[in-house]
């Protein structure tokens, strides 16, 4: 029986109820009991079955967004960054490889010398690669007995460049036995005080290194997004429209070493397709697929393989933004869509949903209190230092202007063109801030977890538990409030942005 004291509705009661879907401004959640500060939040979860994140948050795939730069600041703040696929197969897996060399974690391949060799072939080796310590190994090849390490205290007070190796390498070194998890790697590193430690098998031979660098970056960065091996965490996103799945990109991406693979796209059938091929040829790759606006686009996505799947909007999430808004247009808000994903998925298949079209912490607040695992942004993240274009990027456009992006001459990285086009009222929120992504994402965690501490759940399972036993309650907003909300907002955009025009405005 429900406590007689209980305020406002469950959210199966709201969503079944309804006649319409809703949208996030539309739900109003009631707050809980609090008990605890908001600092002992915690927002660890999984954007995908495997992929886990210490910040529930994922950059949207444009190209006013993520590039290398906002994928490397993401992974550093815990969450992950999914780099664009418009631009060249070689442009996209170069920066996942930059987005994977900026902590090393254990160097499989690192740089090896021979006794015989010279310093002078350790200046060209610098030259070209800009490494200036090298192990040496009996036969100058990775996978041989182990003999000593040259550095640049030994090489630099040496006149003679033609010296051997051999008479001038530190032979007393530093070793750890595999198998070794990187997290100890790096406590026998702090431990010996040392700047690298060379990984041995049980014949002292060498297979990997560690080096003091990923060290202080684990220091400066506690949460940053790793994988096994100690490597950031980075997505790269395929499209895959309908007759046209983009298998060369995805395979090169994948060898690339991208940990998970975003695929969207107009067409279903091309997605299931491409998913199905993937989890066949690299199945330590992470799937995540949509947009999925319905149930039963997300169940085609999930028994085809995906790991994950994005519920809302397709312009948000990266697909195509003409047709992003027939969903919006037939009654279905991006709350409905969210709710009625997560609970098919959640329950029958225990898969995590990240919501797309989120572009405040309140929005992230209720989509995650809808049964997300994650979010996805792509308007507040447009602004920021690390976006294409340093911060030149304004809110992107979409539904009723569609169109005009569609045919556009292709764009510079500013995009800043469209600061002079009428923008829907739908989508004429302020111009995003014009700092570092850094900075941002501590405002946007503060807004959450202080969320959190409002509702009275301590993490994100606590959050989905109150969810299914209808302790977490909401109410709806009255339509005449969420107009003169709209009404106010609007007025104080155009107070700060006078040259952006709300679309309701200019159709007057």
């Amino acid at each position: 029986m429900t406590d007689p004291a209980s305020d406002g509705w469950p959210a199966g009661k709201v969503f079944e109820a309804a006649t319409q879907g809703f949208t996030y401004d539309d739900l109003v959640l009631m707050p809980g009991h609090a008990n605890f500060e908001a600092s002992e939040v915690e927002l660890t979860s999984y954007v995908t079955k495997n992929i886990r994140l210490t910040m529930p948050v994922v950059s949207g795939p444009s190209d006013t967004v993520t590039e290398a730069k906002m994928a490397t600041e993401l992974a550093l703040a815990g969450g992950l960054g999914i780099i664009h696929g418009n631009q060249s197969i070689q442009n996209q897996v170069e920066m996942v490889q930059a987005v994977k060399r900026f902590v090393s974690g254990f160097i499989l391949e690192p740089k090896v010398l021979s006794p015989t060799h010279k310093l002078a072939d350790l200046d060209k080796l610098k030259a070209a690669t800009g490494i200036a310590s090298v192990p040496v190994t009996e036969n100058g090849q990775l996978g041989s007995k182990v003999v000593g390490i040259v550095t640049s205290r030994d090489s630099d007070l040496c006149e003679d460049r033609g010296e051997y190796l051999s008479r001038v390498m530190t032979e007393k070194l530093v070793t750890a036995k595999e198998p070794l998890a990187f997290e100890e790697a790096l406590k026998v590193l702090k431990r010996k005080k040392v700047g690298k430690l060379l990984i041995l098998d049980e014949e002292d031979r060498l297979v990997s290194m560690v080096t003091r660098s990923d060290l202080k970056k684990v220091r400066d960065y506690p949460s940053m997004s790793r994988d096994l091996s100690g490597k950031l965490l980075v997505g790269a996103a395929v499209p895959a429209n309908e007759g046209q799945p983009d298998w060369p990109r995805a395979s090169a991406l994948a060898e690339a070493g991208a940990n998970l693979l975003y695929l969207f796209g107009d067409g279903v059938d091309s997605q299931l397709e491409l998913i199905r091929k993937l989890k066949m040829e690299y199945p330590a790759v992470d799937i995540l697929a949509g947009p999925a606006t319905s149930v039963r686009e997300a169940k085609r996505l999930v028994q085809a393989g995906a790991d994950g799947i994005v519920a809302g909007t397709g312009c948000d999430a990266g697909g195509d933004p003409v047709k992003a808004p027939i969903a919006v247009a037939v009654g279905r808000g991006e709350a409905t869509m969210v709710y009625e994903v997560a609970f098919y998925v959640t329950r029958n298949y225990k898969l995590p949903v990240c919501a797309a079209g989120v572009r405040s912490s309140s929005q992230a607040l209720l989509a995650l209190s809808l049964g997300a695992s994650s979010v996805m942004l792509r308007e507040p993240l447009a602004g920021s230092e690390e976006a294409p274009g340093g911060g030149q990027a304004t809110a992107p456009l979409h539904h009723a202007h569609s169109l005009v992006n569609s045919v556009a001459t292709r764009y510079g990285a500013s995009r800043a063109w469209e600061r002079q086009v009428t923008v829907p009222r739908a989508v004429a929120a302020p111009v995003t801030h014009k700092s570092c992504v850094k900075a941002y994402l501590l405002y946007f965690t503060s807004g959450l977890r202080n969320g959190f501490q409002d509702l009275g759940f301590r993490n994100l399972p606590e959050l989905h538990h109150g969810l299914e036993k209808e302790l977490l309650r909401m109410e709806c907003r009255l339509p005449y409030s969420i107009q003169l909300r709209e009404a106010c907002c609007q007025a104080a955009q155009q107070s700060q942005h006078p040259v952006v025009v709300p679309y309701s405005m200019s159709m007057r």
